[in-house]
């Protein structure tokens, strides 16, 4: 009874997949995504099928490892994704249909590399194919065992339903081989068949392997703790994991998407566009990813609860019938079905087809070449007829071998037989992609070595006992060379057949393809799989087709039949927009054709040979004349492609006439541009034709058409016409052809024509717009010179204002600070003269700020000139810190200056108000810790540097702190002020040429430093400076004259040059000392003090009055506040010196000295 039910699985199964194949064929055109979803569980069929069979028993010997042959796939469909788009895109560009087919179209469409290809991939997969016949007998065997284990009547049966369904499988097969056998038949009742098949063995193990996980023995948490409580005892957890077995299963993995005959049909033959490739690279990883989730599962759960003498292979069968779930094991039984079953389809039928194609065929038609008999009238029952018995003849094999090996089969090893000896095609493969000086003897040789290795590593021992004395010491004792230990390395089974066999394989092709140089041919064939610029067409010369079309359909026909094969050359025709008659000779381009089409059925090899025989007599010189020529017909048609693909790029339309003015080449932009109907779109078409149209159509004004001829045959200058249709405007230009043909081209001008319509116009109204433009432009300049007129008075009378205010406030800071040093003077070193040093400093220091705000004002106006000086840095650092000393006291800083030694030049006074600011804004803006004056040397530069620990300037401010009147907030909240400081500073020091940089750090503080020239004068130091001279000094006795209108100013000057030691007599104005000189003509003093703004007169001429007066050249000083270059210029005249108020004591006690040195003198 169970024997029937498994038969009825059987039969309902293949049932079904017929009604779907006969289903799915019936569509004509079924949309992209279910095509797309067909392709991709096609292509998955494969790798599908190993989950059943060899996967989890693996897993449960060996452990991990055969995760490493799943990746591969991945990998070839990830990383390799590249090399597919490749190998589909050269299948579909020659017409190739299997495996033998590319390999040998690479080596100069060799039959001999195809050949030996197909031999190798049948010995090669004969065992696989009758490993999957294996499969079958044991899946009805261990299914129909498991119910009747007593009967014997059922055993008997069992055995009689294996039988049944092993024979039915055959002629299913061959049955199957025959179905719809028409030209371009690219088997889809095949792909449909492989695509149900995905499905049925997704859905059997998904519900299997939940099942198993979930409740078939136990809860999931009681499955996992009886799995746990004998992992020490299962391979599954503790077998080792090799690196190189892994390494080697990827690479099989890898390899077979190519490779197995029936995967590189679905992948590469069968594909139709990218976005089913592009679809497969993502889905095939994924449903193997949902497959292989479940194969750990199995093979731990299958170890643990399941006896020994279970099959590990069939894990997913044993599984629900030892738990008594005979529904599960029925689903089980139709999943495993398909896994076997379309393995043996599919690689028979297309090996059989490879053996056709490929061994059979091309020594039939070599037969008919040098026999003088004519070849058979109808191929179209022959090549079927070949394909059947060659199909039959390797399921015979198939079923003998199983029968030899049928008492030690082990599924994962017989696989790995299979997929070992197939990877011989891989160094041919991929070294013709890569690699242009490979050669058809090279693939032979190296797939010839290793193929013989890997029967001597791999079949061998599957056919003797271990223990055999060949097996055991190796052929005539000789251990080094035992078929399992080549070499004495101790790999594991597969990988010594795996390694060894490459090695010879990849040794003996290179080695063969660097032994003699490629043939014409093969020089051909590299250049199309492996690109360059040009292809080469040495081989051709001077050679033409000899055949007519008419000649090439009725030998097409013979293989394909004549329907088919009228149909397949007038829609070749219709597309390439050909007109010809049959009795017409043949181009390049539709030998081509016809070749593809053969190939499509016969091969690339068999489809040369045939059209060799097509072109005419068989002689010796004619023949090779044939095969030169059909050799060279893919290099035509491919540079014929590629100059159809350049022209159809172009933006212009290009056509070409030829000595008659029939169209005889154009590209998709003249049909385009001229919109002409697909009967005008031929080769012959006149150009008159072409014309009248256009003038039917309205596109041609009045004897438009007329124009249009002369001036095309005339070959005069470009020209244009305008569509009165479409209202464009074609610019055309002719050439001559060296045939007297003509090269047109048509050019879409419409956007350039309104664009000088547009511009003609615009310069029409141009003057008018200029006239009103430059009115406009006189007006608004009147404008401007007003307003510019209107600032500079604004700006004098500014400049005015500063100065004269300037005049009124240093008046009185220059008589303070002549009193406070007076003041030091006087008292000596008591503590009084500290406090007194302190008031003459901060005197200093306004004086300082209030010059500062002066000198803006001619800064603005330009007036400010940088006097250059040479003095040591230390000098003034040591001064400003002095300054500010009290105030940083006070606020608890810490003000500290560095020691300098350093020389500069630059302007003392600037640099001295420059660095004040940076002082005052640091004492300011910190809160606490220190301020460091200090430089560091850069070559020939000094690097002057105020660094503080205060709040610090946010990052994207630092741009906007040297603006006038600009204050951050943080800075308003800790000190008053009008923001001008850091606006000085910068202008200061774009007068000096000195370059500022500032970096601060919010809430840390803030490092400004100005680059300053060094100077290699040499000047002494403020502790070698001469000290202060006492009264008794050279100063004692100096008779001057001192003249001012202030008496504040005159009276603090007397009261500092008499702690001096001087004789001074002061004067309130100009009239005062004319008397007192009418008075005294003998008392003539030494030195004249005079201010420059006296009441109605200056200082300059009273001091020239004095001189005259005394008639002596006295020694003179002008003090000012006016610090303008013409009082300088006047002064300089006159030999008079200049001191600016605030007057200095150092300065003027120095000036005097010298003058008293200079009186002594004479």
């Amino acid at each position: 009874m169970m024997s029937l039910a498994a038969l009825l699985v059987v039969l309902a199964y293949f049932t079904t997949q017929y009604l779907v194949i006969k289903w799915a064929s019936g569509l004509s055109n079924p949309r992209t995504s279910v095509r797309r979803a067909i392709y991709c569980l096609s292509v998955a069929a494969s790798g599908s099928s190993w989950v059943y069979f060899g996967s989890a028993g693996y897993a449960a010997k060996h452990g991990l490892e055969f995760v490493a042959l799943y990746i591969g796939i991945v990998l070839a469909f990830t990383l390799g994704f590249p090399l597919l788009q490749k190998i589909v895109q050269l299948s579909k560009a020659e017409g190739i249909k299997s495996i033998s087919d590319f390999i040998g179209a690479r080596y100069g469409k060799s039959f001999s590399v195809a050949a030996v290809v197909t031999v190798i991939t049948t010995i090669g997969l004969i065992p696989y194919i009758s490993l999957q016949i294996t499969a079958v007998h044991y899946l009805i065997d261990i299914y129909c065992h498991s119910f009747d284990d007593t009967d014997l009547h059922a055993e008997v049966g069992v055995h009689i339903v294996v039988a049944l369904v092993e024979i039915g499988i055959a002629f299913y097969t061959v049955f199957y081989s025959a179905y719809r056998p028409h030209f371009k038949e690219q088997y889809d009742g095949l792909v449909h068949a492989l695509a149900f098949a995905t499905l049925v063995k997704f859905v059997g193990l998904i519900v299997v392997g939940v099942a198993a996980v979930t409740f078939l023995y136990g809860s999931p948490f009681e499955i996992f703790a009886r799995v746990i409580s004998k992992r020490e005892q299962l391979p599954v957890f503790q077998a080792p994991l090799s690196v190189s077995n892994s390494v080697g299963f990827i690479l099989i993995g890898a390899a077979s998407v190519l490779l197995l005959p029936n995967q590189f049909y679905m992948t590469i033959v069968q594909n139709r566009d990218d976005s089913e490739l592009r679809a497969a690279r993502w889905f095939v990883p994924l449903l193997l990813l949902c497959f292989g989730i479940f194969i750990l599962p199995l093979a731990a759960i299958g170890s643990t609860v399941l006896p020994q003498t279970a099959s590990a292979d069939f894990y997913f069968l044993y599984l629900p019938l030892a738990a008594g779930q005979n529904w599960l094991a029925t689903i089980a039984l139709a999943g495993g079905l398909p896994a076997a079953t379309t393995m043996i389809i599919a690689p028979s039928i297309l090996l059989s087809i490879m053996i056709s194609n490929d061994l059979i065929l091309p020594g039939m038609l070599r037969r008919i070449r040098h026999s003088s008999s004519d070849e058979p009238k109808d191929f179209t029952k022959i090549i079927p007829n070949i394909r059947r018995v060659a199909l039959v003849g390797i399921l015979v094999a198939a079923f003998a071998y199983q029968f030899l090996i049928s008492i030690k089969i082990d599924f994962a090893a017989m696989a790995l037989v299979s997929a070992i000896a197939v990877i011989q095609l891989l160094p041919p493969l991929v070294g013709g992609l890569v690699w242009r000086r490979g050669t058809a003897r090279g693939a032979i040789w190296g797939m010839v070595s290793g193929f013989a290795v890997w029967a001597y590593t791999m079949v061998l021992p599957t056919l003797f006992d271990a223990q055999a004395t060949f097996m055991a010491h190796g052929p005539f004792g000789i251990e080094m060379l035992r078929p399992h230990s080549l070499f004495g390395l101790d790999l594991s089974g597969f990988m010594n057949g795996l390694v060894w066999s490459l090695s010879a394989n990849l040794g003996f092709f290179i080695a063969g393809s660097l032994s003699r140089s490629a043939t014409p041919l093969e020089r051909i064939q590299a250049s199309i799989f492996i690109p360059e610029n040009t292809l080469s067409l040495d081989a051709i010369g001077s050679l033409q087709p000899s055949v007519t079309i008419n000649q090439l359909k009725v030998t097409i026909s013979k293989y394909v039949g004549t329907e088919q094969a009228d149909l397949a050359f007038n829609t070749f025709h219709r597309e390439q927009n050909i007109a010809l008659d049959d009795n017409e000779a043949a181009d390049f381009k539709t030998v081509h054709f016809a070749e593809q089409m053969l190939s499509s059925i016969v091969g690339s090899p068999s489809a040369r040979l045939i059209l060799s025989l097509a072109m005419g007599p068989t002689g010796p010189a004619q023949r090779r004349a044939q095969i030169v020529l059909d050799h060279a017909t893919d290099a035509l048609a491919q540079n014929r492609h590629l100059l159809q693909t350049a022209l159809d790029q172009m933006d212009q339309g290009i056509c070409v006439f030829d000595r008659d003015f029939r169209l005889s080449c154009w590209n998709t932009q003249f049909r385009l541009i001229l919109d002409l109907p697909k009967e005008l779109q031929r080769m012959g078409t006149p150009l008159n034709r072409i014309v009248a149209h256009l003038e039917e159509r309205g596109d041609l004004a009045d004897s438009g058409g007329k124009t249009f001829v002369e001036q095309s045959a005339g070959l005069s200058m470009p020209w244009r016409i305008k569509l009165q249709g479409t209202g464009q405007t074609i610019e055309i230009r002719s050439n001559p052809m060296p045939d007297g043909g003509l090269v047109t081209t048509f050019t879409d001008v419409t956007s350039a024509v309104n664009a000088d319509n547009l511009l003609r116009q615009t310069n029409e109204s141009l003057e008018l717009r200029v006239r009103d433009r430059t009115a406009d432009l006189i007006l608004a300049n009147q404008h401007l010179a007003k307003a510019h007129r209107r600032a500079e008075e604004a700006n004098a009378g500014k400049t005015r204002f500063l100065a004269d205010a300037g005049h009124d406030i240093l008046q009185p800071l220059n008589a303070a600070r002549l009193y406070s040093s007076s003041l030091v003077e006087q008292l000596g070193d008591s503590y009084g003269k500290e406090l007194a040093n302190n008031v003459d400093s901060s005197l200093e220091a306004v004086e300082s700020i209030i010059s500062a705000l002066l000198d803006i004002s001619r800064l603005d106006t330009g007036a400010l000139k940088p006097v250059i000086s040479v003095f040591r840095l230390d000098a003034l650092l040591l001064q400003i810190a002095r300054d500010f000393a009290p105030s940083a006291r006070e606020r608890g800083l810490d003000l500290r200056v560095v020691p300098s030694s350093a020389v500069i030049a630059t302007d003392r006074n600037l640099l001295r108000r420059l660095v004040q600011n940076l002082v005052s804004n640091a004492v300011k803006y910190s809160r606490s810790g220190k301020i460091l004056i200090g430089a560091k040397r850069r070559g020939k530069f000094v690097e002057l540097q105020v660094l503080d620990t205060g709040i610090g300037i946010p990052k994207e401010k630092l741009n906007d702190i040297f603006r006038e009147f600009s204050r951050l907030p943080e800075g308003m909240k800790e000190s008053d002020g009008l923001g001008l400081g850091l606006s000085i500073v910068e202008r200061f020091a774009h007068i000096l040429g000195l370059p500022i940089t500032v970096r601060s750090k919010l809430g840390k503080g803030s490092m400004f430093s100005i680059l300053v020239e060094t100077s290699s004068v040499k000047v002494l130091s403020a502790n070698e400076s001469v000290q202060p001279v006492r009264a008794s000094s050279a100063l004692t006795g100096l008779a001057i004259l001192c003249v001012d209108d202030n008496e504040q100013s005159l009276a603090g000057m007397q009261a500092l040059l008499t702690t001096w030691g001087c004789h001074v007599l002061p004067f309130r104005s100009g009239e005062a000392l004319r008397a007192y000189c009418r008075e005294n003509p003998g008392s003539v003093p030494y030195v004249i003090l005079a201010d420059y703004n006296l009441d109605n007169e200056n200082g300059l001429e009273l001091i020239q009055h004095t001189r005259d007066n005394f008639q002596r050249h006295l020694k003179a000083a002008l003090i000012t506040a006016d610090r303008s270059d013409e009082v300088r210029e006047r002064a300089a005249l006159e030999d008079v010196s200049i001191i600016n108020k605030p007057v200095r004591p150092a300065i003027l006690r120095a000036l005097l000295s010298h003058f008293s040195q200079a009186i002594a003198a004479e």
